[in-house]
């Protein structure tokens, strides 16, 4: 059996047609992430009530040698291999009606396949004990579905490094991100 190849982010417009809208982090020349982890902290507040170690949906790889920090968060893949891989599927992965994939943590076993089938090293897909910390479950990034106000961690950002797939630096024009420009 052969090495799994995993996927790299997307870098341009073109590499972004096989994935939905999804959380990008800008380029350095726009905005650097400062490792602060606001976005972090912000996605546990607003999905669970609280924060923590691994209560988070997104993850901050903190280059501790380069300075240069990445936030990682799903990338919505248009062929859901997470969704494929969910014995439960329909149940506890579920797709709306915007394309968004998205787990339903009461329906979800914790058996971790998703998390297994995701494209990405390391997984957009995390396992953690629910609410009343007896089962594991899987969380990953849903884009704040169910908040009238968009993702969190975007609006939030102190540096303002990340962004919406759809509205971000990958402009026809090359024009600087208009949330950028906002300050």
């Amino acid at each position: 059996m052969g090495e799994k190849i995993y996927a790299t982010e997307p870098a341009a417009a073109g590499a972004l047609e096989e994935y939905g809208n999804h959380i990008v982090q800008y380029s350095p020349e726009y905005s650097l992430c400062t490792g602060c982890e606001t976005c972090s902290i912000l996605c546990g507040l607003s999905h669970e009530g609280f924060t923590g170690p691994g209560n988070s949906r997104i993850r901050i790889d903190l280059g501790t040698r380069s300075m240069i920090h990445r936030v990682l968060a799903c990338q919505q893949c248009s062929d859901h291999p997470c969704y494929d891989a969910c014995p439960k599927k329909g149940a506890a992965m579920k797709i709306d009606d915007n394309g968004i994939v998205y787990i339903d943590e009461v329906s979800c076993i914790g058996c971790g396949l998703c998390a297994r089938h995701c494209k990405f090293q390391p997984s957009r897909i995390a396992m953690k004990r629910d609410k009343v910390r007896k089962q594991w479950k899987a969380v990953k990034c849903d884009l704040c579905r169910d908040n009238p106000e968009g993702p969190q961690c975007i609006k939030w950002c102190p540096v303002r490094c990340i962004g919406l797939s759809r509205d971000s630096l990958f402009a026809e024009d090359g024009a600087r991100p208009a949330e950028l420009d906002a300050e």
